[in-house]
């Protein structure tokens, strides 16, 4: 099994997360990148902020967001190393590490 660390950010000061999560040894970087982008899409979500994309398609939805986009959500990953990333804290906002 591999350790992964997920960093999210919504593209706001103060909204950054972690996520940590376990997968097979034959996950792919592709699959963890994929991850990483519907984590981040999900985190910024729950602060209200929506990608930019999702304006375009509020309209043929027949529904519109009143909330924010933004084009500056991302998300990546690490592979887990106690020494770099123990102290995080799941969901919560990422240390200030100088």
């Amino acid at each position: 099994m591999k350790k992964i660390v997920f960093f999210l950010s919504t593209g706001y000061a103060g909204m950054d997360a972690v996520e940590f999560c376990e997968y097979d040894d034959d996950v792919t970087d592709q699959q963890l990148d994929n991850d990483a982008w519907m984590f981040a899409i999900q985190h910024a979500e729950s602060y209200g902020i929506y990608p930019e994309c999702y304006r375009e398609g509020a309209g043929e939805l027949g529904e519109e967001f009143d909330d924010s986009y933004s084009d500056n959500i991302e998300g990546s990953w690490e592979i887990y190393d106690s020494g770099k990333h123990d102290g995080y804290a799941v969901g919560g906002d990422v240390p200030f590490k100088d």
